[in-house]
């Protein structure tokens, strides 16, 4: 009971310190810097103890030796022998963690002669290391990324991440903006400490990774300060790794003008969109037909995106990306606010994709798909397995429906199924069953009202909304807000007679 209320004591004294150290951190970004190098440094050192001990240990029992002059030299030798025996071990499964590598198919330089060309002759312009890889992925992107190459952010390993879906977005021209970008951003993280301290920032989660996949006696010893080091540099480089992230756009910006500089922002918004609101929901949901990944999305990306991309979408894209600040689309609001770009637009895909200027041939496309099919069979298999569970709930409540009123639940239940497993025709029958047998149950009226609204049911659905919200007022803004949307795209669809335009 006296520690406790010492230890009290402690705190509450500690405490108008502490808050006077959090707002002297808060304002001045140099000791921010400071403390974020104290702590990579700290996070090294920690990292690489057992080879430290092991070092020192060594050493002494070499000197000892050299002079022993009775028992006591003895005894300090075969402690040091067992700590030099221990760190050995340790630092044998030290040297076994290893940061895992960029996944993506390997590019050779046959492949894309251009390309290689290309990165050759920045690299040398901004004095960066050597790119030791070039990766095609399977995400919008075009970036330099560093992997630790071992557990310590000291030491790194650098690969070209060149996104295919990416490629379909961009020209030629918007490529090599964008490369010289990105090794310029890359050559100057890695000439500069606070550079060094944001790299070492984003190391320590793969670090943690690559420790969490390798159980063993250094990983149970150094993993709780490893995450409490994340935790730490995460908060101290919050504003430095936002920068950072805005250097590759900055010095496109810096050496070209606002125009080609916005035009490649858009790309990037609307290829990161495409991908993640219409493509992969797409491609993921033949997984609930067939039980393994056969699908090839890249072989057939360009015809599907061509036939599939559309004007109405992509303006809502931009408009959203605009509007929104935070992690959504990369910040993309706040990085046009530090850059002075008031919008985005685009207009249309290149004539001439990035990818067919780099690339002899589509093959490598194939074993992308390969990649892609290895690296998504286990979500696929979830994905397949949840359906098939889902579509044996929805049968089971669909017998019980035709002989019985369903309630509670289990309505609720079958209405949200049936969109699924259910043409429009059919599924308009069960939301108006379902809404009339369950007038008083206010979350399945709006259920029913919104799902008839989707299949364009707009009377009924008006019905069964504005009950849900009498019945219920917290859904009454909800309600509201779901008949005005659907109200104004009716008066936009009337007034334009072909609002689905593909852009090619």
């Amino acid at each position: 009971m006296n520690h406790e209320a010492v230890n009290e004591h402690l705190t509450v004294w500690l405490e108008p310190a502490r808050q006077k150290f959090m707002r002297a951190v808060n304002r001045s970004s140099s000791l921010r810097l400071s403390l974020l190098v104290l702590v990579n440094a700290a996070g090294c050192l920690l990292v690489l103890s057992p080879l430290i001990i092991l070092a020192a240990a060594a050493g002494t029992v070499l000197v000892v030796m050299t002079d022993i002059q009775g028992p006591l030299d003895l005894l300090l030798v075969a402690v040091l022998g067992a700590a030099s025996l221990l760190s050995l071990f340790l630092s044998i499964q030290l040297h076994l963690v290893r940061p895992a590598r960029p996944q993506g198919v390997l590019v050779e330089k046959h492949q894309a002669v251009d390309l290689f060309g290309m990165l050759e002759r920045r690299i040398s312009h901004f004095r960066m290391r050597t790119v030791s890889e070039v990766l095609l992925t399977t995400e919008a992107e075009l970036t330099i990324r560093a992997t630790p190459r071992w557990p310590v952010p000291v030491w790194h390993t650098y690969s070209l991440c060149v996104g295919a879906p990416l490629m379909y977005f961009i020209s030629h021209h918007q490529l090599r903006l964008a490369l010289a970008g990105a090794i310029a951003a890359t050559a100057r993280k890695q000439n500069t400490i606070a550079g060094w301290a944001i790299q070492a920032t984003t190391d320590w989660p793969a670090i943690i990774e690559a420790f969490e996949a390798n159980p063993s006696q250094v990983t149970n010893l150094l993993l709780k300060p490893l995450y409490r080091i994340r935790e730490i540099t995460g908060l101290l480089s919050k504003d430095l790794r936002a920068e950072s992230q805005q250097a590759q756009t900055r010095w496109v910006l810096e050496n070209t003008n606002e125009k080609n500089t916005m035009e490649y922002l858009s790309c990037q918004v609307v290829a990161m969109a495409y991908l993640e609101k219409q493509y992969w929901p797409t491609i993921l949901k033949g997984a609930e037909r067939c039980a393994s990944p056969v699908v090839k999305p890249f072989s057939h990306f360009e015809l599907f995106l061509k036939s599939a991309l559309k004007q109405e979408l992509v303006k809502r894209w931009l408009l959203q990306a605009q509007a929104i600040s935070g992690n959504t689309h990369g910040g993309m609001r706040d990085l046009m606010a530090d850059l002075g770009i008031d919008h985005l637009q685009w207009s249309e895909l290149p004539q001439s994709s990035a990818f067919q200027s780099l690339f002899n041939s589509a093959d490598i496309l194939s074993r992308l798909d390969e990649n892609w099919q290895g690296i998504i069979e286990p979500e696929w298999n979830e994905r397949h397995r949840a359906f098939q569970r889902e579509k044996l709930h929805f049968e089971n409540l669909h017998r019980q429906a035709e002989v019985q009123n369903l309630s509670g639940e289990p309505a609720l239940r079958y209405v949200q199924l049936t969109a699924r497993f259910l043409d429009r025709t059919k599924a308009i029958l069960v939301y108006r069953k379902m809404y009339r047998s369950n007038p008083d149950n206010a979350a399945l009226c709006f259920a029913c009202g919104r799902e008839m609204l989707l299949i364009g049911y707009p009377e009924e659905a008006y019905e069964a909304l504005r009950s849900a919200a009498e019945l219920d007022k917290s859904l009454a803004g909800r309600v509201r807000t779901l008949i005005a949307d659907h109200k104004q795209t009716e008066i936009k669809r009337q007034q334009s007679p072909s609002p689905n335009i593909c852009i090619a």
